[in-house]
């Protein structure tokens, strides 16, 4: 499978009706009608932004998912037409699978090919009917198909990409199935509607954790698997009835696993390891006191360290928590309310933080939270020297600098924030003007 430029094709993708947008203007802030600038300096923050996706829309990978080529030069992201990529330099855009089944997964941290899946055609939801799974050239489109599985999703690839890791569920049903749009749901955005005991409509936040809470106690029975990209066979690595969910590989060791008990946070222990022949099975945080709660984790990019939102109690003091993995070492950087994030990433360098913010709605609650924020972590220190206990949390601060204006942003789409493989930039997804765009801003100011 090939594809054109994008700018070629996009009054072909979209109809008659397609608009042609305008740039903004730069250090004025653009106005809500649809029209998505190309550049602009943000009048709040003096960073400058630039729309990476083509008129037409996009959506990028979930937060800790790789979406760049090894080199750096390339960026793969979702269409409504398919799977496309964009440099980031020229800012050219090219259809690499002309698919709109089409479900990115993430790009290989080894060759310049990304990973996909198409669902079956049938009835019900695409984790209950076959999936096979492809690869795609990034340079030429061409497609290879590399698995196949009949029921379950796939989170991730091994170090040395001879493994996916997936999960399946028996006999689940979708958290809320007469809602989501399906052009939203493709390209990231989520829909949760419920009534309170009152009988009146909850908002998105308390609507999504009713049906959260809904599905975790349903314990229904899952499997944790990895698929073999070399022999086909598909080995259980793990079972349970607990909710399993966002399954990672370390960037380096191909035989560690992550993984997470989905549900409402105050009531599982969340993060969990295992190694590939099902060995190691272990929690990495443990709580320590009443709704304490923790997740959204990712690993570093050395593989050495998991990091996460901890927070202690929920919706009263904020972290960006860390452990090695090796050592058990942990280290605690504190969050103001208002640069809580629904997500967290760290940059290549692992010297920078970066979130992507949250509305009032959700647990932090805070009165201004809509940003995408910069976090640099800094020691806290004493008068005096103090004595250290290695077993003991490394307490940090983090020391913020806003970066994008999310006021305009409807936190129903997540984020996803990731840095830039040089470090100089974020790029993430927001509906700030009407469509869903993948943007990136500079770490620097304009």
């Amino acid at each position: 499978m090939t594809g054109g430029d994008l700018a070629l094709t996009r009054r072909a993708l979209l109809g008659a009706g397609a608009v042609v947008l305008a740039s903004g203007a730069s250090g004025v802030t653009p106005p809500v009608t649809g029209d998505a600038p190309v550049e602009w300096i943000d009048p709040k923050t003096g960073h400058r932004i630039t729309r990476l996706s083509g008129d037409e829309g996009g959506s990028k990978p979930y937060f800790y998912r790789n979406c760049f080529t090894p080199q750096g030069d390339l960026m793969v992201f979702s269409t409504e037409a398919g799977i496309a990529t964009v440099d980031l330099k020229t800012l050219k855009r090219r259809l690499v699978v002309a698919d709109a089944k089409a479900d990115l997964l993430f790009a290989s941290r080894r060759a310049r090919k990304a990973y996909y899946s198409v669902s079956d055609p049938g009835d019900g939801q695409p984790t209950d009917r076959p999936r096979t799974f492809f690869t795609v050239d990034l340079d030429s489109g061409r497609s290879t198909r590399i698995g196949r599985i009949e029921q379950g999703q796939v989170g991730a690839v091994n170090a040395d990409e001879t493994l996916l890791v997936g999960t399946v569920a028996y006999g689940d049903q979708p958290l809320q199935p007469d809602v989501a749009d399906p052009r939203n749901r493709k390209l990231g955005q989520a829909e949760y509607a419920a009534n309170g005991p009152d009988g009146k409509p909850l908002n998105f936040a308390k609507a999504k954790g009713v049906r959260m809470l809904q599905r975790w106690a349903a314990r229904v029975p899952m499997d944790l698997f990895v698929l073999d990209l070399r022999t086909g066979e598909r080995r259980v690595v793990h079972k349970a009835h607990d909710w399993l969910n966002h399954p990672q590989f370390s960037p380096t060791d191909p035989g560690q696993i992550i993984f997470s008990h989905e549900g409402p946070w105050h009531r599982v222990t969340r993060m969990w390891r295992i190694r590939t022949d099902g060995s190691g099975l272990e929690p990495l945080h443990r709580r320590t006191m009443n709704m304490e709660i923790w997740g959204h984790e990712f690993f570093s990019p050395d593989g050495k360290w998991v990091w996460y939102d901890l927070q202690t109690p929920r919706g009263q003091v904020f972290w960006v928590a860390g452990i090695e993995l090796v050592t058990g070492r942990r280290v605690w950087q504190r969050v103001e309310r208002n640069d809580w994030s629904v997500h967290y990433n760290i940059a290549p360098d692992q010297t920078l933080f970066a979130g992507d913010g949250g509305d009032a709605d959700m647990v932090a609650h805070a009165p201004d939270g809509k940003w995408i924020v910069l976090f640099r972590p800094e020691p806290i220190v004493d008068a005096d020297e103090a004595v250290y206990d290695a077993g003991l949390v490394t307490p940090q601060t983090c020391r913020s600098e806003r970066l994008v204006d999310m006021s305009r942003h409807d936190y129903r789409l997540e984020p996803n924030l990731c840095f830039t493989p040089d470090g100089k930039g974020l790029v993430f997804v927001s509906n700030m003007h009407g469509r869903n765009h993948v943007y990136r801003v500079d770490v620097a100011r304009a």
